[in-house]
């Protein structure tokens, strides 16, 4: 089940963290409230297990439907499609009950750049027919999105928001199928190109258009994708293809033509440079074809070799040790002929008279150094290259400080942004609040820019917030400004947080909000940031 999206003021915080429903089902953690209802991270007592639980405020004019759509997605058995475990409308507090799915969405992949296009179709393929299988039921989806479709923490694929989600936000169609395979043809262009040819519900970027207004083929935004690919997304979206056939009219017939095209088995890595969770790599084989362990792993029950007949039948072969060099003397060897000894008492006197040269040799050095030490010491000490090279860690000044919003709509954060750097921790910045963590899936993330004046080493910056639940915060160090600067630390942005910069250089320290704390509400608040370095 996907978080609701805006579409009322309607308001469910009269259900607050720790409230049961049915008598087993905890509410923990709210992740969203939107349009009149509620999104929860809950806890099933009885199985003791981590569910999703939708909610609604009082007169919400949908509830019947929802509920009527989640008992008919809860019939479906694919495991690609989110389980609904349970769903009542008959109490005071009606909700709906679903498996909660970890893992990252399309959309999350994709942050990175695009797949490989072997990678692109054996993704879409597992989602086209977890949709054939729905539709077969009679339910379509109506709202995929690259939220919708999520690489689990379990190495699967899984569709998120069948039924429920659609009601929720009101979409209705009287060619469900074709709506369907729009949306799985947009997620293979999407997983494809990096950019997104459907309309609102994402950060990533629309999709490149023609003189038509039309988005270009897949082929046409990225170097490489073949032309069965290319077909695939023509047919799905409608977009002229030379010599496509006619659009696909269900979500089987989007699966069937994706299942001729080269494929990646699956567990696979579907972004490029970026392995989902879960997903283990087979171990590396030794010469003799048993599996390389780590020096963590655990170590197995050794393998049954077997070789040949003829190895078996010899007796083992002692380990060969090495020979000592031979000394001879005048053409025979020394010791009465014993290969490899030494003359004892010779070796002993010669160890003797070492033994007195090295005693006699400390004795006169610790005499030269005599009175000398402590200034010796103490010279040796004022030379150390660490010392003499590493200046000191003080708390900076910074020059000024603005807001960095990639979308410019937070009005709120834009003003005051100096209060986060005066040193008074009676002024606080402010972000304007958000529907959920992610920022109601409009952005990726807000930031204070901090600029220092000059290139300066950033040893540690010291962020001072009310306490409140964690989100994500990066600090970033660079000269460019931006928030592609490098990430060089992370913190709750809540409490008072030192977050080390591992003596990053740069002229800008950024304070980039990936995941919104909560303090009440999904929003940033932040009472005074401190950087410490030197210059």
């Amino acid at each position: 089940m996907r978080p609701p999206t805006p579409d009322a003021a309607l308001s469910t915080s009269v259900i607050e963290p720790g409230t049961r429903l049915a008598g087993r089902y905890r509410l923990d953690d709210r992740v969203s409230e939107a349009g009149g209802s509620t999104f929860w991270k809950a806890t099933d007592e009885i199985l003791a297990r981590s569910v999703a639980v939708l909610t609604f405020a009082p007169g919400f004019p949908r509830v019947n439907d929802v509920v009527t759509a989640a008992r008919a997605a809860s019939r479906l058995t694919d495991p690609r499609l989110t389980q609904v475990f349970d769903a009542d409308d008959s109490g005071e507090r009606a909700y709906v009950v679903s498996e909660w799915v970890t893992g990252e969405t399309l959309e999350d992949l994709l942050a990175q750049g695009p797949m490989e296009s072997d990678r692109a179709a054996a993704f879409l393929l597992e989602a086209a027919e977890a949709l054939t299988s729905a539709h077969a039921a009679g339910l379509a989806h109506l709202c995929l999105t690259p939220h919708n479709l999520v690489w689990t923490s379990g190495g699967t694929v899984k569709i998120t928001g069948l039924g429920v989600e659609a009601v929720l936000s009101g979409a209705e169609s009287d060619t469900p199928a074709l709506d369907d395979v729009q949306g799985l043809g947009a997620m293979l262009y999407a997983a494809l190109t990096g950019h997104w040819p459907g309309g609102e519900g994402t950060v990533l970027p629309p999709a490149p258009t023609g003189p038509d207004g039309r988005p270009l083929l897949p082929s046409q935004v990225r170097a490489g994708i073949p032309h069965n690919l290319d077909a695939v997304v023509g047919r799905a979206l409608g977009l002229a293809v030379h010599g496509a056939p006619e659009r696909f009219d269900s979500p089987a017939a989007f699966a069937d033509a994706l299942a001729k095209v080269p494929r990646s088995p699956l567990p696979f890595v579907p972004l490029v440079g970026s392995t989902p969770p879960s997903v283990v790599s087979r171990p590396d084989s030794n010469p003799d074809g048993t599996a390389k362990m780590s020096a963590t792993a655990a170590q197995p029950i050794p393998p049954v070799q077997t070789v040949p007949d003829s190895a078996r039948m010899r007796p083992p072969q002692p380990p060969q040790r090495p020979q000592p060099p031979q000394h001879t003397t005048g053409g025979h060897r020394a010791g009465g002929g014993q290969g490899g000894s030494f003359n004892k008492p010779l070796v002993a006197v010669v160890v003797v008279v070492v033994l007195i040269v090295v005693a006699v040799g400390g004795w006169a050095l610790s005499q030269m150094s005599d009175g000398n030490g402590d200034k010796n010491a103490k010279n040796h000490t004022s030379a150390s290259p660490t010392q003499a090279t590493q200046p000191a860690s003080t708390k900076l000044k910074p020059d000024k400080a603005e807001t960095l919003d990639p979308r410019g709509r937070d009005d709120t954060a834009r003003q005051n942004p100096e209060y986060a750097i005066d040193g008074k921790s009676s002024t606080v910045w402010k972000s304007q609040f958000y529907t959920d963590a992610h920022y109601g899936k409009l952005q990726s993330g807000l930031g204070l820019l901090i600029d220092m004046g000059r290139t300066t080493t950033v040893d540690k910056v010291v962020v001072k917030a009310p306490n409140g639940g964690a989100g994500t915060l990066e600090i970033r160090v660079g000269d460019s400004g931006t928030q592609s600067m490098t990430k060089v630390g992370e913190g709750s942005g809540t409490g008072t947080d030192s977050i080390d910069a591992k003596n990053a250089k740069g002229r800008y320290v950024l304070l980039w909000y990936t995941k919104l704390p909560t303090f009440g509400r999904y929003i940033i608040e932040l009472k005074d940031v401190e950087v410490y370095g030197s210059r």
